[in-house]
């Protein structure tokens, strides 16, 4: 139900004119769900969600971004029990386009729950690695997973030809 919700906001950005051009536009779109699972125990960079946009995509939409923590440790406070986005700052970037030791980011680093569980509308070329990734430290020695799940949609030529043809692909090539 999510997706097809979803499908409807993207064709409705466009603007379609005609019931036929609104068809021809969702005919366009294909989604796709992607996300990981991580051992969080301490502080570092990690990777919450990993997608290579096939080359024929024109752009990947990502409309929502879930995330949650959990324990599986029966001692700890929270044993398995669904717990908000950690704290710390995420960004969207291509991994596969490096200057150094920097991948070119598509969002500016921010707080983690400014890109996971709210409705976004984020747009990222065909043919890269696309990751969520997140900068953060645990409140404890406690073993607990970080476990996303992103709402995409693979946009043809048609979608992103109306929405897609003014947006930066890169936000910035710098840690900031």
């Amino acid at each position: 139900m999510l997706q097809l919700q979803h499908m409807k906001r993207i064709v409705e950005a466009c603007y379609p004119e005609s019931l036929d051009e609104a068809r021809a536009l969702w005919h366009d779109i294909k989604p796709v769900k992607f996300g990981e699972s991580q051992t969080w125990i301490n502080s570092t960079f990690l990777p919450l969600a990993t997608y290579q946009i096939p080359e024929d995509g024109a752009y990947m939409v990502i409309l929502r971004t879930e995330c949650y923590v959990t324990t599986f440790d029966e001692t700890a406070v929270g044993f398995g029990q669904f717990s908000p986005p950690p704290s710390g700052s995420a960004a969207w970037q291509f991994t596969d386009l490096t200057s150094g030791n920097t991948q070119y980011r598509i969002t500016p680093q921010v707080a983690m729950h400014v890109l996971c569980d709210s409705d976004e509308m984020v747009f990222a070329k065909g043919d890269h690695l696309l990751q969520l990734i997140i900068s953060t430290t645990p409140p404890d020695a406690v073993v607990r997973f970080i476990r996303t799940l992103v709402y995409g949609y693979l946009c043809g030529s048609l979608v992103a030809g109306r929405i897609g043809s003014g947006e930066s692909t890169y936000y910035s090539i710098t840690d900031e």
